[in-house]
């Protein structure tokens, strides 16, 4: 692709997003300013910029398209509900039978709060998890990404080694009393886990995890220790289930590893890539946030103007339908299959020490060949030919900021594609030729 940008609608609009946006980006996230990408539009495994170019999308929005772009149903869902786009703050249809079908799918739900970003639902999940046990502090893993709250923005990307549990913020704002109510365990070490957790057994409100850590797999029996101890001490534990959540499996990581939590935090697939997301758990928890009882002293407040919006519950209700589909998770399992395959294949004929971990249609490329299992041993490899190398990918039409995302609108072509750009862009980092007759 490869395509010069100068005299583009692409250059125009960039120059306008860095005049007025910081640092050019919506968000916290930034692509290479040589190769950064304006879209248009979107349609199935496929997003196309101002300029006409078309990129397979590896990044789906951080992960909410999990149906690919403009899936017909999820428009139709929409188009129905955007002829009355209004927002009641007060219940509708949609956003009820949407409550209903999260906790048919939840193994862990019994109700749910809505919000609106996967932020809202771990900070929801942390204050009711302090107003049930009555207790201040939560421990979450180090390296775990659980939203850009103030708890949640502890240890995230640390730039060095802290004692355990002493957690280093990742953003500047964040009050410095709070660094006293977060304690920080090392993921897949349950030995440092509960002795940290039997250390503060009585100050400890919650135990909060992605169950599948940045795409790092738990360690046999690891979650099932939390589970363990949690219980036994009357802790809630918590599973960040953002990004896992109808993803892994219908029932999120809690299907995929068989453990339960008390509470589970979700966002992204369930609002069909409108902004929706929800706390959802066990019912004498989720009672405690019933304004009914608001004269109660342990009444949690959890409230949000747009609260079960009905465009977003429609696209919702909608996505997490199609999901139900027979040999659903059994495609994106082969597209994540065949992701993997095929680029430790790459990464071993070029001579990379890189390997794919995750599982399912999500992935991450480490840059090392030895165990991950905590987020050190991630970022163990060079970081500097990670960038360089999701850089390449860019510029040659695969739309990705390092973390694969892969859709039911993906195909096997699609892959093979994304795995053809892989091999040419890991080639150019290394200036090294193609084999003869590859």
């Amino acid at each position: 692709m490869n395509v010069h940008l100068s005299n583009s609608r692409t250059k125009a609009l960039l120059e306008t997003a860095r005049r007025y946006l910081p640092g050019g980006s919506f968000n916290s996230n930034f692509l290479n300013e040589e190769h950064d990408v304006v879209v248009a539009k979107g349609s199935g495994s496929k997003v196309v910029d101002v300029d006409g170019r078309e990129f397979i999308d590896c990044m789906l929005g951080s992960g909410p398209m999990l149906l690919g772009h403009a899936h017909p149903e999820v428009v139709e869902a929409i188009k129905q509900a955007v002829e009355c786009p209004s927002n009641y703050y007060a219940l509708n249809e949609r956003g009820i039978q949407l409550a209903e079908k999260l906790v048919y799918g939840i193994p862990c739900a019994d109700q749910v709060k809505f919000g609106l970003s996967g932020s809202d639902a771990t900070f929801f999940a942390m204050r009711l998890a302090r107003a049930s046990t009555g207790r201040a502090k939560v421990l979450k893993f180090e390296g775990g990404f659980i939203g850009v709250n103030d708890y949640a923005l502890m240890s995230v990307t640390p730039k060095r080694h802290a004692s355990y549990p002493t957690p280093l913020p990742d953003s500047a704002g964040i009050p410095k009393q709070l660094e006293r109510e977060v304690l920080v365990a090392p993921f897949n070490d349950l030995q440092t886990t509960l002795q940290i957790i039997e250390d503060n057994k009585d100050d400890l409100a919650a135990v909060i995890v992605e169950a599948q850590h940045r795409c790092i797999e738990p360690a046999p029996g690891f979650l099932e220790g939390l589970r363990k101890v949690t219980s036994a001490l009357g802790i809630v534990l918590i599973f960040d289930e953002v990004v896992t959540g109808f993803r892994l499996a219908y029932g999120g990581a809690q299907e995929r590893f068989g453990v339960t939590p008390d509470l589970a935090t979700y966002g992204k697939v369930i609002g069909g890539g409108m902004p929706l997301s929800a706390v959802a758990g066990k019912k004498e928890i989720m009672d405690l946030a019933n304004p009914r009882k608001s004269d109660r002293s342990e009444y949690t407040y959890i409230s949000s103007t747009m609260s079960g919006h009905v465009v977003a519950a429609a696209a919702g209700l909608a996505a997490l339908t199609i999901l139900q589909r027979p040999k659903t998770y059994e495609h994106l399992y082969a597209l994540g299959r065949r992701f993997q395959v095929g680029a430790n294949d790459i990464f071993k004929r070029n001579g990379i020490p890189a390997q794919v971990i995750g599982s399912g249609p999500v992935a991450l490329v480490a840059m090392t060949d030895k165990p991950v299992t905590d987020y050190w041993s991630f970022i163990s490899g060079d970081r500097n030919m990670h960038r360089r190398l999701f850089d390449e990918m860019l510029s040659r039409g695969v739309l990705t900021n390092g973390k694969m995302y892969f859709s039911t609108a993906h195909t096997d072509k699609d892959i093979d594609r994304v795995l053809e750009i892989l091999e040419t862009s890991v080639r150019s980092v290394l200036k090294v030729k193609a084999p003869a007759g590859h």
